[in-house]
């Protein structure tokens, strides 16, 4: 049933509008957004592209997402293949998608709130911030994010 809702929904590019990852924090890279192709639906398997700006240049970083019961277990592609993360989607519907993941090699755990739309984005952070319960959140969840847009 969950894969399901994944298969109709996350599909295609999402902009991260706010984040808990000092990554997307710090302000060094910016507009990073991901986008989400299927692969195979059982085990539901995507490619995973996440991109953004630094120094006036797009960067990309590619990797594999399998469903494994409500997580996912991501792996990079080509020179990131050694590298390995597990995330889970908080809340998805068609414009909103909310994920968790953990700690790396590299990196910190997070929380990235995403949208289809990024013009949407003070229309959603509003929303966020007065019922953070509507998108599986809580109020001091919602309050450790720091808003790019």
């Amino acid at each position: 049933m969950i894969s399901m809702q994944y298969t109709k929904y996350l599909p295609g590019k999402w902009h991260i509008i706010a984040s808990t990852f000092k990554m997307w924090t710090s302000g060094k890279k910016t507009n990073p957004s991901i986008t989400y192709s299927i692969i195979q639906s059982h085990p539901l398997r995507i490619l995973d592209k996440v991109t953004y700006q630094t120094r006036n240049k797009s960067k990309s970083i590619v990797g594999y997402d399998t469903l494994d019961n409500d997580q996912f277990n991501w792996r990079g592609k080509g020179i990131l293949k050694p590298f390995s993360s597990k995330w889970k989607i908080i809340y998805i519907d068609k414009d909103v998608l909310i994920i968790k993941f953990s700690s790396t090699l590299v990196t910190q755990p997070g929380m990235d709130i995403l949208l289809r739309n990024k013009q949407n984005a003070d229309s959603y952070k509003i929303q966020l911030l007065n019922h953070p319960e509507k998108f599986n959140l809580n109020a001091k969840t919602i309050q450790k994010f720091k808003w790019l847009f």
